[in-house]
């Protein structure tokens, strides 16, 4: 696994914009959130999170955020053990200090996610998102 998006398809993958920019910031928001507490020795950083948070989603109205949350979700649908375990191989490229997605929302860690491959729950259950 690389930090380097041309061979690693998962950080690629992830790090495309959406249609929609707040919908981009949503998907980001909850990949750093997924990506901090799954990696070993990963920490977010929230307020470089809340920062982001507040500028790009900040003001839109109830009915946009609805959307873009819903879009954002959707582009994380099949996360799983494999999608996960690849990202935090590229924290660095997504989220460290010049990090494409949200610089420096996640300390880069040990690269690996914190648990082991479950054959019978590959997937992981993510927390919809309610504006915060």
């Amino acid at each position: 696994m690389t930090n380097d998006p041309s061979t690693n398809y998962f950080l690629e993958k992830y790090s495309i914009p959406l249609d929609d920019p707040a919908a981009t910031a949503v998907r980001n928001i909850m990949l750093a959130r997924v990506i901090g507490a799954e990696c070993e020795w990963s920490k977010l950083n929230k307020a470089k999170v809340k920062a982001y948070r507040d500028r790009m989603i900040e003001p839109l109205t109830p009915e946009q955020l609805k959307a873009a949350a819903f879009e954002g979700g959707s582009a994380l649908r099949s996360f799983n053990y494999q999608d996960l375990a690849h990202l935090c191989a590229g924290i660095d490229y997504q989220f460290g200090p010049k990090g494409v997605l949200i610089a420096g929302a996640i300390s880069t860690g040990k690269g690996e996610p914190k648990y082991p491959f479950d054959p019978r729950n590959p997937y992981f259950r993510r927390l919809d998102f309610i504006g915060n």
